[in-house]
């Protein structure tokens, strides 16, 4: 069976790598050939058919989510829209958010699998109607397309929402009253289940920063975690300790299965139904009633699948071979949902598996704790260094210390009361506040732990595996590693993971740069990287802990580079699309100077003004601030920071949020050359900048304009685009073009990436 779930999952892969969707008739076609396939009966034509069954699968399970795709004619658009509320809601101080069942359009009926995401700020009406799973509404919302930042390093928002089904994101207008059609939670039982029980916690959560984990524990419910909290995790490796999946539902299975045999006692009992067999009944439904309240996540289903195959075979007495139940597994899964293999959980989940087989299957077991408890930690340690370094671009050095405490602890003293807590918030939610309040001691205690263990200086390696090749070579690495002790060659397997200890991505040589314009959104944050040196024009916005753009892109992007230190961070000013994401950067790596017009933002780092005239050279490059001068502070938009960087032969000019007062006084000092190859338009296009004169002097080859789709600005104005076009410039903008990357080599200047367009997937929605 391994074998046929392999090539079925390399059919499913092979659709991945493609940049447009291949046209429905394919499935037809592809289902033809593994007809013929079969009739022919050559050697190996069962693999064959599985592979094209694989990608006959994942084809037309990708044509049914993209057969709903928002017309460009509704887009930002005011409409109204039915549908029910079919994920948990979650409350942030400012909005609340689902995944809304879109059943009609502008009274126009859909397919009944189009599902968007819906942001609806707080009003007096989500107070007047508190949000219910199975709750048909009719909004009146503006509608975009699921389009996100594409940046080296950064998360695909829009890989995630095609594998969820989310072909729209809506907010809901305030200007007129939604209408609650009426209330259907038996509709979606399981989840108006597990909404209950949030609901419930909420009141009797102990009043604590690690209380919200319990809620993870209990349902799989993540809303409230701080990213710092989640950074506790990754630094320790113990991510999945706070993801129901197989360690969890082993813990339970193993549970359920010691209280079955000591309460399964009575002979007339035995007689029915023997000991074994009902144990085997009594952890199968435990592991299925917990999975259930999990949501079934992968993770979930994976470890489901297993535990439920391997307890069958118990209860009929037969012995199953443990690559037979991953396969299993693998199949199961992906005949659920194929697009699975798009999600960073399923590899990490059937990769962890997968190497404690390898590792353990075949081979005798000595006796002691080692063996049993210490190895597979390790197995673990090393066999998920290549995942880790591709999909987080670290790796915890604390990682086995930190599984080797972590896991007891969390099945024997913390899984034990949040089961309880469960039943007492169905039955009788008051004895919930002791189970809840022992649970969040105990995860307190290690949560400190953790927490010292993350804050060492050593905890993680950062390294980036950028191309595919890194990591097959890694991971060929360890499994020759995890060979059993005294095969051959096992020293071998540290030449194959060489290249991802030895990879530096490439740095410019002496007196040359490379420039990135990353795509942050409405807002502005560039990189430039000369040999030894680096600096971060302005870090994008912050509109919550979620939306944080220092973290969730220009952190990852310096990451991807093998950045690890930050020579010099500009903030050009104060407004939160330029500044917000800068303390995610000071707070995550050292710093070594702040320029900025607005240092009282800093007051708890060292800052400097970025007046005009200040010069230094970097590496044979040489960086002028051309504005603001003294006089000029305090300014708001024209008090903005503009950075010149000139090599030999090319420049660029970073002019922040400068508006025509501010170039027109760049333009009366005589001694100011504004001359530059790559121009960053002032103020993001607006029609407040881009005094055609201003253009003029500057006569840029290429103006970027760093903007969101679809901002409500409507940037870049069309008559500001227009000048520059005249004047023979060619426009580029980060949200269609993703990050922008330009290398200033000593002879020429080379536009090296336009990120989204070199990286287009199907699930991209189109360029407009």
């Amino acid at each position: 069976m391994l074998p046929l779930a392999l090539f079925f999952f390399s059919g499913i892969l092979l659709l991945q790598v493609f940049s447009t969707l291949p046209p429905r008739p394919w499935v037809a076609a592809v289902l033809l050939c593994s007809i013929v396939t079969g009739l022919t009966k050559f050697h190996g034509h069962r693999l064959l058919i599985a592979f094209l069954l694989g990608f006959a699968w994942s084809l037309w399970y990708a044509h049914s989510i993209a057969a709903f795709s928002l017309p460009s004619a509704l887009e930002d658009r005011p409409v109204w829209i039915q549908g029910k509320i079919i994920s948990l809601p979650r409350i942030s101080p400012f909005y609340s958010s689902f995944i809304f069942r879109l059943e009609t359009l502008q009274n126009k009926i859909l397919p009944a699998t189009t599902s968007i995401q819906v942001a609806w700020p707080h009003t007096p009406h989500t107070q007047t109607y508190p949000l219910q799973v199975g709750d048909e509404w009719r909004f009146p919302v503006r509608l975009q397309r699921i389009q996100s930042t594409h940046n080296p390093g950064g998360f695909d928002f829009e890989a995630w929402a095609f594998q969820h089904g989310i072909r729209a994101k809506a907010t809901v207008l305030a200007r007129d009253k939604p209408l609650l059609i009426g209330k259907h939670p038996f509709s979606y039982g399981v989840t108006s289940l597990r909404q209950y029980i949030k609901n419930q916690a909420l009141h009797y959560l102990p009043a604590s920063s690690t209380s919200h984990w319990l809620l993870a524990l209990m349902i799989g419910e993540h809303a409230g975690i701080s990213q710092a909290q989640w950074e506790v995790l990754r630094n320790t490796g113990t991510n999945h300790l706070m993801a129901i999946a197989g360690l969890h539902l082993g813990f339970l299975a193993v549970f359920a299965h010691w209280m079955t045999v000591r309460l399964w006692r009575h002979p007339q009992l035995i007689i029915r139904l023997p000991t074994p067999q009902a144990a085997a009944c009594a952890s199968l439904l435990a592991v299925f009633i917990y999975s259930t309240l999990a949501g079934f996540s992968i993770p979930t289903q994976r470890a489901l699948i297993m535990i439920t195959v391997y307890l069958l075979a118990t209860f009929y007495r037969r012995v199953l071979a443990p690559w037979q139940a991953w396969s299993l597994a693998l199949l199961l899964v992906l005949l659920l949902n194929p697009l699975s293999v798009l999600t960073q959980s399923f590899w990490l989940s059937f990769a962890t598996l997968a190497l404690i087989i390898y590792s353990f299957s075949g081979r005798l077991a000595p006796r002691g704790w080692w063996w049993k408890w210490g190895r597979p930690q390790w197995v673990l340690a090393l066999g998920l260094l290549p995942l880790s370094l591709w999909f987080f671009m670290q790796y915890s050095l604390v990682s086995f210390v930190a599984n080797m405490l972590a896991i007891p602890w969390v099945g024997f003293l913390i899984l034990p009361f949040c089961f309880l807590s469960v039943i007492f918030l169905l039955i009788c939610p008051g004895l919930a506040v002791y189970s809840l309040l022992l649970a969040d001691k105990s995860l307190a205690l290690l949560w400190s732990l953790l927490t010292f263990l993350s804050h060492l200086s050593w905890a993680t390696w950062q390294q980036a595996l950028p191309y595919y090749g890194y990591l097959i070579s890694a991971t060929i690495g360890v499994l020759i590693l995890l060979l059993p002790s005294g095969f051959p060659g096992r020293g071998l397997g540290m030449l194959w993971l060489l290249p991802a200890f030895i990879f530096k991505p490439p740095t410019p040589a002496w007196g040359e740069l490379h420039f990135s314009l990353l795509d942050v959104g409405q807002g502005l944050s560039a990189v430039i990287q000369t040999e030894h040196h680096v600096l971060v024009f302005d870090a994008g916005s912050r509109r919550s802990a979620e939306a944080d753009q220092g973290e969730r892109v220009v952190l990852p992007y310096l990451h991807s580079q093998g950045i690890s230190r930050v020579d010099m961070l500009v903030i050009s000013h104060g407004d939160n699309d330029h500044s917000g994401g800068a303390q995610a950067i000071l707070k995550q790596l050292p710093v070594s100077l702040i320029e900025t017009s607005v240092p009282q933002l800093f007051s708890a780092w060292p800052a400097a003004y970025c007046v005009a005239g200040k010069s230094w050279d970097w590496d044979g490059v040489h960086f002028s601030f051309l504005h603001p001068g003294l006089a000029q502070l305090n300014q708001g938009n024209d008090s903005s920071c503009v950075l010149r960087v000139s090599t030999e032969k090319n420049r660029i000019l970073l002019p922040g949020d400068i508006e025509k007062a501010a170039e027109n006084f760049l333009l009366a000092d005589p001694s100011n050359d504004l001359a530059a190859d790559v121009l960053v338009a002032p103020h993001h296009g607006s029609k407040t900048s881009g005094l055609r004169s201003f253009i003029g002097r500057v006569h840029p080859q290429y103006v970027l304009y760093a903007i969101g789709y679809h901002n409500r600005y409507h940037f870049p104005s069309a008559t500001v685009a227009a000048t520059y076009q005249e004047l023979g410039s060619h426009p580029l903008d980060t949200a269609s073009s993703g990050a922008i990357q330009f290398a200033l080599r000593k002879e020429k200047l080379v536009l090296l990436d336009c990120y989204r367009i070199s990286h287009k997937y199907y699930w991209n929605p189109p360029l407009q």
